[in-house]
């Protein structure tokens, strides 16, 4: 009985000691900074209207930036980059896009389209010998980058961080992969963490220097066009990056918010079928917790699919200088042909992929959606918890999103970011009928 009575003692001790005070405590505030060209103040409102009424907790931190016809008009950010030391986000404040990346690693694959490395009609076992190993001879770099490789899941023991810090080691466990489904030329499977190793291997068997795609991305694309945003992050970097800010809600809270969009009853009804998302999770071991990405050590590993960093400026300034056409206007140095950039909006239509279970169209490696904005077809890709970096080649629009609240939305249902684009695309109207 003794016992009883200190137990619960100790518990309403708790109670009084760490949950009550919460219910006094003032909010944080609303903090949001940086630059909005003639015209697209509008963003700044719809920016900062994010943090004040709550799709954006104000616990965290976000950016964004935007390309109109080549110059940047927005460049925005707000929130906490560690909120438990009171860390501002700063304009200088980087974080991970996650997936967001494959869409970086594309434009490198591409680049050497452009200058005659690559084909993407040609089989990737023409660049990679070893590759055509467990009947994947025929896999064309185009197939292979639109996800219907069948190597969503690795050979065992799976993509360990471990693994992925020896890119070599990487590339020879990719080859030695068996396709979880026989390769046609269209069946698609999300190759969510696979795609890295896989675009980092064919682009080292191509590259004259044999340089990884993570160093070919430093010295070809962001040293030249000053882009802030590495695919293996220095060591030196580090004290940039924003505290991810994990979703621990219960899992059944989190699985409300995912069937309130159809989006995301479709990939749970999947789930529920096909455990292909579980496979896909499982094979990346570690990396399934996303709150490993917190650790310096492995935000220096090379993985082009999941762990590029930088700044929403810089993913921005990417896609704004392919949506005006491939050159960037400043500089007049041309980052890709307007044939490579054509190619990006050359997609089959969307069906449904074999892996997450949602009509998806990919094109050499990027995802194609008109979904974002009502008609208007981009390119791009979005990332875990609300990352994103998009072109829009008709409009002349490339913008980017980032944050550190991860939050179970899928692409086209996250609020904070449909919010911001529709923002952007109604005052860059509003801007050309000037």
């Amino acid at each position: 009985m003794a016992l009883l009575k200190n137990a619960a003692l100790m518990g309403f001790t708790a109670v009084l000691v760490v949950v009550l005070p919460r219910f006094f405590q003032s909010p944080p505030p609303v903090i949001t900074e940086g630059y909005v060209a003639p015209g697209f103040e509008d963003v700044l409102r719809a920016f900062r209207e994010n943090f004040e009424i709550g799709r954006d907790p104000r616990t965290g931190g976000a950016a964004f930036a935007a390309y109109h016809r080549g110059k940047k008009v927005v460049d925005i950010w707000g929130g906490f980059a560690d909120y438990e030391s009171k860390q501002k986000w700063r304009q200088d404040t980087i974080s991970i896009f996650f997936s967001s990346t494959k869409g970086a690693a594309s434009v490198c694959i591409a680049m050497l389209v452009d200058r005659g490395l690559l084909d993407y009609n040609k089989p990737v076992a023409h660049y990679w010998p070893e590759f055509a190993q467990k009947g994947k001879e025929k896999i064309t770099v185009k197939d292979m980058m639109e996800h219907k490789a069948g190597i969503a899941v690795s050979a065992p023991p799976g993509l360990s961080l471990e693994l992925l810090q020896d890119v070599a080691k990487a590339g020879e466990l990719m080859a030695k992969s068996e396709p979880q489904w026989k390769y046609d030329g269209h069946t698609h499977g999300y190759h969510g963490f696979t795609f890295g190793p896989l675009a980092n291997e064919l682009l080292r068997r191509v590259d004259p220097q044999h340089r990884t795609l993570g160093q070919f991305f430093k010295e070809e694309i962001a040293q030249p066009f000053d882009i802030d945003f590495h695919i293996g992050l220095p060591l030196e970097s580090n004290h940039r990056v924003a505290r991810l800010v994990l979703d621990r809600r219960p899992l059944l809270f989190q699985l409300l918010d995912s069937i309130l969009t159809p989006t995301g009853r479709q990939v749970l009804m999947h789930s529920m079928k096909f455990d292909t998302l579980g496979q896909m999770m499982q094979n990346a071991n570690e990396m399934s917790d996303l709150v490993v990405f917190n650790d310096p050590a492995y935000r220096a590993i090379e993985l082009p699919s999941a762990n590029g960093i930088g700044t929403a400026a810089g993913l921005a300034k990417l896609y704004g200088i392919i949506s005006a056409g491939g050159t960037d206007i400043v500089t007049n140095h041309t980052l890709l042909t307007k044939e490579r950039v054509n190619d990006f909006l050359d997609s089959d239509p969307a069906s449904i992929d074999r892996i997450l279970g949602a009509p998806l169209a990919f094109s050499r490696g990027m995802m194609v959606m008109d979904q974002l904005v009502d008609g208007v077809k981009m390119f791009g890709h979005p990332g875990a918890g609300g990352q994103h970096g998009w072109a829009d080649p008709t409009d002349q629009v490339g913008f980017a999103y980032l944050s550190s609240s991860m939050l179970p939305y899928l692409v086209g249902e996250d609020q904070r970011v449909k919010h911001l684009i529709q923002s952007l695309y109604t005052c860059a109207k509003n801007v050309r009928e000037l």
